[in-house]
C-alpha cells in the first residue's frame, strides 16, 4: 500500500493486534498522527516500515549540517538541540520535551540539511520515518497531510511574528530580543555559550554595559552567568519579566 522498502533496521508491526493500546495512544498523540483513527494507524503500521528505538542520554540523533533524510519523532523523554553560529564563535543549547517531531522544516526545499544537532538529554524513545514514507502518508491520509501543513504554517507564522515584536528600548530588552530570536521555543532551559564581548559585538554595545545589564538580570533570578556562558533555567520567566 505504501512505497517503503524493507530494512533490517526497521520494525514492522504487521501483527498490530498484539500491540498494546497504550502504544497506539502514544503514537496518536504525536505531531502529524493526531486525528488519525485507530483503524488508520493500524493500516499505517501494517503497510510501512517505522524505526522505533530507545536511546540512552547523550546519544546523538543527528548533527547540524547533515542531510535530513526523514523525520525523527520524540515519543518520550527530552532532547538537547545544539545550534552553532555560522562564525563558530558562539552556540546555544536548549532542552525540549516530548512529544515533538524534528526535521520537518528541512525535509523538503532547497536547504535539506539539519540546522541543529540533536542529542538525547534523558533516556528517550524515538520513531524515525524516512522521506519516502512521509510522502506516501501525506498523499494517502488527508488528516496526515493537514497536520503537515499545520506544522509548517505554524512554524512560519511564529517566525514572522518575531519580526513584529515591539522595538527594544533598553539594553535588557535588546539582550532578551537577541535570545528570543535564537531559540526554537520561548520556554524551558536554554544555555547560550557566548562571551559577553561577543554578545556586545552582535548588539553593537560596549561589553562592559552588556555585562552590567546581565548582572542585573542575574540579580532578578532570570539567568546565571558563568565564563563564556549564560544559563537561563526558565526562558518563559525571562521574556515575561517574572
Amino acid at each position: 500500500m505504501f512505497a517503503s522498502e524493507p530494512s533490517n533496521d526497521y520494525f514492522c508491526a504487521s501483527n498490530c493486534e498484539h500491540m498494546e493500546q497504550t502504544m497506539y495512544d502514544t503514537i496518536l498523540g504525536l505531531p502529524l498522527f493526531q486525528g488519525l483513527s485507530t483503524a488508520d494507524l493500524t493500516r499505517v503500521l501494517e503497510g510501512t516500515r517505522l524505526a522505533f528505538d530507545t536511546v540512552s542520554a547523550g546519544t546523538t540523533l543527528f548533527r547540524q549540517d547533515e542531510l535530513c533524510t526523514g523525520l525523527t519523532f520524540i515519543i518520550d523523554g527530552a532532547i538537547t538541540l545544539h545550534t552553532e553560529a555560522a562564525d563558530h564563535r558562539w552556540s546555544v543549547d536548549e532542552t525540549l520535551n516530548s512529544p515533538l517531531v524534528l526535521g520537518m522544516d528541512v525535509l523538503y526545499g532547497s536547504t535539506r540539511t539539519h540546522r541543529h544537532s540533536a542529542h538525547a538529554a534523558t533516556a528517550t524513545r524515538t520513531l524515525f520515518m524516512d522521506k519516502r514514507t512521509v510522502a506516501a502518508l501525506t498523499g494517502y491520509f488527508e488528516v496526515f497531510r493537514l497536520n503537515v501543513l499545520n506544522l509548517l504554517t505554524t512554524s512560519a507564522v511564529r517566525r514572522d511574528q518575531l519580526n513584529w515584536l515591539p522595538a527594544a528600548t533598553t539594553r535588557e530588552e535588546h539582550i532578551i530580543h537577541f535570545f528570543r530570536t535564537h531559540v526554537q521555543r520561548p520556554a524551558g532551559h536554554k544555555r547560550f555559550n557566548i562571551s559577553q564581548k561577543v554578545l556586545g559585538r552582535y548588539l553593537g554595545e560596549d561589553y562592559r554595559f552588556i555585562a552590567q545589564a546581565l548582572r542585573q538580570m542575574q540579580d532578578r533570578g532570570w539567568l546565571t552567568l558563568d565564563r563564556r556562558c549564560i544559563d537561563i533555567p526558565a526562558f518563559e520567566r525571562l521574556i515575561t519579566g517574572s
